[in-house]
């Protein structure tokens, strides 16, 4: 409770005086998950310090899962560099990215974060992408902008033949940037771009920065 309520000092006092940090709930929640679902950053950066494990096994959902889900950009950049999983299913939304994509107004900033960060963007989970989650949830034209940006596949259909245009319905302006988009193939430079990305893997991030290149190229492959 204290860690998902974002109380610090009540979290530090109990650790000290022993309790375990990965302790599970009834729930099967650990303190991190709590204290990611909550928002608190002082709280999962006590925890990370004092040995949370960040892919924990065997829960329903993990702690980045819980931060993406609420758009806690600054919590999943803590995660992140903590070495989280970036493309663990979860047992209800699929990955970090899913829930990110499952919120009625999805933060951009985080999607954009984990897009960067090397989260596969057409990643399955009961044969649906992001994409067709966006549809389903918010219709976001700009988290839908972002996901084409990043390589999303508007053709994808999911278990009932419908693709996220038509997830989204024929009125509404999802469905109109998708249209466009269908009609206008991506241009080689942008495929080079997705290619590279490809190549780095996940930890791109870090390995992009690391390039040998001038800086204006590495702005573009980020």
């Amino acid at each position: 409770m204290a860690c998902l309520t974002g109380d610090q000092h009540i979290t530090r006092f109990l650790l000290e005086h022993g309790a375990w940090v990965n302790a599970q709930s009834i729930d099967n929640s650990t303190p991190l998950c709590d204290a990611c679902a909550g928002g608190s950053v002082d709280c999962v950066k006590l925890l990370l310090t004092s040995g949370a494990l960040v892919n924990p096994p065997l829960l329903p959902a993990t702690p980045l899962h819980e931060a993406a889900l609420r758009g806690y950009t600054d919590i999943v950049a803590l995660l992140v560099t903590a070495g989280a999983d970036l493309n663990v299913n979860d047992l209800h939304y699929g990955t970090p990215l899913h829930a990110a994509c499952s919120m009625q107004a999805p933060s951009a900033e985080c999607i954009k974060f984990l897009l960067r960060a090397g989260a596969s963007v057409n990643a399955i989970k009961n044969h649906k992408t992001p994409l067709h989650y966006i549809a389903m949830y918010s219709k976001s034209v700009e988290a839908t902008q972002l996901l084409l940006a990043y390589g999303a596949n508007a053709y994808m259909q999911d278990s009932q033949g419908c693709t996220a245009r038509q997830l989204a319905g024929p009125s509404s302006a999802m469905a109109k940037v998708l249209a466009a988009h269908e009609k206008c193939p991506p241009s080689l430079t942008q495929c080079c771009r997705l290619a590279i990305r490809s190549q780095l893997g996940p930890a791109r991030l870090q390995h992009i920065t690391q390039l040998e290149a001038p800086s204006v190229l590495i702005g573009f492959l980020q």
